[in-house]
């Protein structure tokens, strides 16, 4: 389950996990706690790694006076 979630965007695991984490709807294939708890890991993973791939791409610009 693991590598599944690695193909995910941000948004889909996210919206997995709010499907899934107080779901009680979905009887037959409830997730495990621990997947839902990595897919927990690998989003908060992702949006580190995006973050400082921003930080690295910002530059500040002073226009000449």
């Amino acid at each position: 389950m693991e590598n599944w979630f690695n193909t995910l965007s941000i948004k889909e695991l996210r919206t997995w996990i709010k499907n899934f984490e107080n779901s009680s709807i979905f009887l037959g294939n409830q997730p495990s706690d621990e997947d839902i708890a990595k897919a927990k890991e690998i989003l908060k993973k992702k949006k580190n790694k995006l973050k400082r791939q921003l930080n690295n791409e910002t530059k500040i610009w002073f226009p000449n006076q």
